[in-house]
């Protein structure tokens, strides 16, 4: 029972939807980068049977839920951008596995950050955490409004509505996809490019050990030349071709984690590198995506880099 007429090549915006208040605003923003990019949008909709419901009738409900689903999806998607080709998909299976075929195939996975089961406080479920985790494509999570409301940057004119920076987050020159990713985001946008690179000292040891003393101040010193340095060498080539976009290059002495959701609150976007981490039970987020995907006061773009 799979309706699946959408385009399969490399470079179309996908996004993931259930018919709930996150998932109509991620459908918005989706649309919007769609429009931005110039390429098709696919509406997806995942659904599965528990074993105890397993039988064809019921089967035939949950796909026609699903249709009637991507259908309002997909009319909404067109009345914002009446000028983007928009196809649907349902797939009968795991959300988890399905979303993360899709983020293999396509330029760019819009998710909502709660779906229609999700708890109020929990700003990524289940299925979010392990599409993010796998990190087969460029994802965008997006949080709705207080109310659930769509909060995308442009009006349907392209208004520029949203004036706040784009908001990138530089450990080292591994990151400079994502750099360039937000580099592209703000070029579209027509907005500034806000460079974040945080650095911090490990943790003294505090119990049942002496005290010890603090960095020193040439330490610091060194520190915050080094953050500069690294921020400048991974913006330097790659702000040559978008010489348009002004950008400020922010090196502050923060955990990386609380400095990007302190960012997070003056951007329009979060644009961070993301890499594969194994762990005994599989893959997981490291850290700072971690706290960003529970924490960010903007869409999360996560940028998965080898």
């Amino acid at each position: 029972m799979t309706e699946q007429n959408a385009p399969k090549a490399r470079g179309h915006v996908v996004v993931a939807v259930d018919g709930s208040p996150a998932a109509d605003n991620a459908v918005d923003w989706a649309a919007d980068e769609a429009a931005l990019r110039g390429v098709d949008l696919e509406i997806l909709h995942a659904w599965e049977w528990k074993a105890y419901e397993a039988s064809e009738w019921y089967g035939f409900i949950l796909h026609n839920q699903g249709t009637e689903t991507v259908q309002a999806a997909a009319e909404r998607a067109r009345r914002r951008r009446p000028e983007v080709k928009v196809t649907t998909t349902v797939e009968h299976g795991q959300a988890a596995d399905i979303l993360t075929g899709a983020a293999e195939r396509a330029g760019l996975l819009v998710m909502g950050n709660r779906g229609r089961g999700g708890f109020a406080g929990l700003l990524l479920g289940s299925v979010g955490r392990a599409v993010a985790a796998e990190g087969r494509g460029p994802l965008l999570v997006v949080r709705s409004g207080t109310d659930g409301s769509a909060q995308p940057p442009f009006d349907e004119d392209y208004f520029r509505i949203d004036t706040r920076p784009v908001v990138v987050g530089v450990s080292g020159e591994w990151c400079r996809p994502a750099v360039e990713a937000a580099f592209a985001e703000a070029a579209a946008r027509k907005q500034r490019l806000h460079a974040v690179h945080a650095w911090s000292f490990p943790d003294l040891p505090v119990y049942g050990v002496a005290a010890q003393p603090g960095p020193t101040a040439e330490a610091i010193r060194t520190c915050q030349q080094n953050g500069e340095a690294i921020l400048s060498r991974t913006l330097s080539e790659v702000r040559d071709h978008y010489k348009d976009v002004l950008v400020d290059e922010d090196v502050v002495n923060r955990r990386r984690a609380h400095a990007m959701v302190e960012a997070s609150k003056g951007a329009s976007m979060v644009v961070i590198a993301t890499r594969h981490r194994e762990g005994r039970v599989g893959r997981h987020l490291g850290p700072v995506t971690h706290a960003l995907l529970h924490h960010a006061h903007a869409p999360v773009l996560l940028v998965p880099v080898d």
